[in-house]
């Protein structure tokens, strides 16, 4: 049985692209999400079906099916892979390595990760981790428990934590209380210039505690801010999840070029991405 809760925890260093120069170019993972599914819609986007953290068994050991879903910005060649760790960092079950090939500075590409007749021999918190060059880039949370057991995360940050960021079309609840974001893409292309578009910029946050709010930031290649959400509050607790999103409307797209999304958590910057504009050939 799935319960509702995401814990990732992200390293904000991974994500300090500071402004549209990008003074340094770091191949890095940037978003990592346990979900029942990954698929695609009728346009190729993706959708991340039911994401979770927590699975409970009646008994142990136990098996379970799950898709990891991991997102990568950077450049030149690598490997990428996931894997399950338990909390004495035994290996638990992996995948295989995968070649991740940057074709322009500053894309981003999505690779997903089936794990399928997982077993799990006890309960307890077990991680999650993207691999890059062999190395671990980001790990979250996976609480195994029994039924009639809740496992407590001692470590639970006192702020709010951006589990993932992105451009996407939708956020659903499903009837499990499971989120589902759909249509999440990684450029956009147009024919030509200036162009408009309509989209959202989804924000998962988890956890903290006490009132926060958060807004985002779209700036253009020449770092100017061309749109500004005003900031949503929110009620976060030790156990809260969310997604709050910011529906942009004719956004005007001035050049092709790199733009960025800029998130902020009561006024400071936790998160900065990139997003490539190109035009058609």
């Amino acid at each position: 049985m799935r319960i509702f809760l995401a814990l990732l925890l992200l390293v904000s260093s991974l994500f300090l692209l500071v402004n549209s120069a990008f003074a340094e170019m770091k191949t890095s993972n940037i978003g990592l999400a346990v979900a029942e599914d990954v698929t695609k819609d009728e346009n190729g986007l993706i959708v991340i079906d039911g994401i979770f953290s927590i699975t409970s068994f009646k008994k142990f050991p136990g098996v379970d099916n799950f898709k990891v879903y991991t997102r990568w910005t950077g450049s030149g060649k690598h490997t990428v892979k996931a894997q399950v760790v338990d909390a004495d960092d035994n290996l638990i079950s992996d995948s295989e390595d995968v070649e991740l090939n940057f074709a322009k500075d500053y894309s981003t590409y999505y690779q997903i990760f089936d794990f399928n007749n997982i077993v799990f021999s006890k309960p307890g918190i077990y991680w999650v981790e993207a691999l890059l060059d062999g190395k671990v880039e980001f790990s979250i949370p996976l609480f195994i428990q029994l039924e009639t057991e809740d496992l407590v995360f001692e470590d639970a940050p006192e702020k709010p934590v951006l589990i993932f960021s992105v451009p996407a079309v939708s956020v659903t609840e499903k009837d499990n209380g499971l989120q589902v974001v759909s249509g999440v893409f990684e450029y956009f292309m147009f024919k030509r210039f200036p162009s408009a578009y309509d989209f959202i910029i989804a924000n998962t946050w988890y956890s903290g505690s006490g009132k926060v709010s958060q807004y985002i930031e779209l700036l253009d290649p020449d770092n100017n801010t061309i749109y500004k959400s005003e900031p949503q509050q929110f009620d976060a607790s030790p156990r809260w999840i969310a997604t709050i999103y910011d529906e942009l409307e004719d956004i005007i797209f001035p050049k092709p070029g790199i733009y960025l999304v800029r998130v902020y958590l009561d006024d400071k910057v936790i998160f900065n991405y990139p997003i490539l504009v190109e035009e058609m050939q």
